[in-house]
């Protein structure tokens, strides 16, 4: 009996406990109690977006702090912050005026306390003073366009032309939230055209739009197939089979994806190629191996890190740099600037687009020779690989 009883009277604790605090969670959140609102709210007004600071009620049902404003033309943006906090942001205002913005309290119950009203005065939004910002150039194959953004907000920059039909059509979308960069728009016949430029951001604001009329410079992808694989007597050998005119072949994972020089090879080191005919160079591009298939490879080991680009018309045949003119130097940058090995999506996503430098310079009459000359490689290698390479720019008949 005494067994039974002992088994008995810890259920009935337990249950009693248990309904005590089914009781008070009911009343917690079951109950009509409205929170108190908050205190003392304080405004830090900053560009496209406003930071709210108060005093929280003291209540233990308090689960957050919501606030409401309209932004007009029927949009109603809100902004939660946990009981935790002592502040909230609003972001996304379109413009620098004044907006009203309703305080809440928010019980366990979700019941809401009396607003608390008061007037914020935002500061001109990034994607105005982006737009103030762009500066527009013709380029070779197309344009640039300049900007800066000082608050780094991610924004998309649109480009758009007329097409045959006289209607405006997207030509490029450019998504960043860099600080300051110059966007290249590509591809585009050398031939008088409009365009129009605007710049949005993630809320559906967007700024003014810039109309302009250039005429893109006139340019072309040199064509591979002509060129020849050199090798001058301080050329380095290759590795394996990992030969030269792998550079040339179009090809980025498998057999044949990429060239490599040998052990060894003491830096700075160089590789030539005959074009087969002068051209005044506009640009070069490149990718790194591994850019496909071993993601591993990327930014270490053998990848250049600093190397020049030079050109000739008439290559000294002991392969010394006397009859050599340098055409730019280039370095090759993570975009996340993280240590070797890691690498982010970002850097990921740049390898696969491919690098590409500017290397026009008036004062550089049309080469026919070419010549890529490694100074470093991303490990400190006695040797250097590379999966492709494109030239671009003005044959000169």
């Amino acid at each position: 009996m005494k067994t039974i009883k002992s088994i008995i009277i810890p259920i009935l604790a337990i249950l009693l406990t248990s309904s005590c605090k089914e009781e008070v969670t009911k009343i917690m959140y079951d109950s009509d109690v409205i929170p108190q609102a908050v205190r003392d709210p304080k405004v830090e007004n900053k560009p496209g977006k406003v930071e709210i600071s108060y005093t929280l009620p003291r209540e233990t049902s308090l689960l957050y702090v919501e606030a409401e404003v309209d932004m007009g033309q029927g949009r109603i943006v809100t902004s939660k912050s946990s009981n935790y906090n002592h502040s909230l942001e609003i972001a996304g205002f379109g413009s620098s005026r004044e907006y009203e913005v309703k305080l809440y309290s928010v019980g366990r119950n979700l019941k809401r306390s009396e607003p608390v009203t008061i007037k914020v005065n935002p500061l001109e939004p990034p994607v105005s003073t982006i737009f103030r910002s762009l500066k527009v150039d013709e380029a070779f194959g197309g344009m640039a366009i300049e900007f800066e953004n000082d608050e780094e907000a991610e924004v998309s920059v649109v480009v758009e032309s007329i097409n045959e039909n006289s209607e405006w059509y997207t030509v490029e979308t450019f998504y960043t939230n860099k600080k300051t960069d110059v966007l290249k728009v590509r591809g585009l016949e050398s031939r008088l055209q409009s365009f129009r430029i605007f710049v949005n951001d993630r809320w559906g604001n967007r700024s003014d739009i810039l109309n302009t009329e250039l005429t893109p410079i006139y340019e072309v992808e040199l064509d591979r197939t002509l060129f020849t694989a050199m090798k001058m007597p301080n050329d380095p050998n290759h590795w394996n089979n990992a030969v030269l005119s792998f550079l040339l072949n179009n090809n980025l994972s498998g057999a044949g994806s990429y060239f490599r020089t040998d052990n060894g090879t003491p830096m700075p080191t160089q590789v030539t190629f005959d074009m087969k005919q002068k051209v005044r160079l506009s640009r070069f591009k490149f990718w790194q191996r591994g850019t496909v298939a071993e993601l591993d490879l990327l930014y270490t080991a053998g990848s250049p890190r600093f190397f020049e680009l030079w050109g000739s018309n008439d290559p000294n045949p002991d392969g010394s740099f006397d009859s050599w003119t340098k055409i730019a130097d280039c370095e090759l940058t993570k975009p996340s600037g993280l240590p070797i090995p890691n690498n982010s999506p970002e850097d990921i996503a740049a390898a696969v687009e491919g690098h590409e430098y500017d290397i026009y310079s008036a004062d550089i009459e049309p080469m026919r020779y070419f010549r890529i000359r490694v100074l470093r490689t991303y490990g400190v290698t006695d040797y250097f690989w590379m999966s492709l390479f494109r030239l671009y720019g003005q044959p000169v008949n």
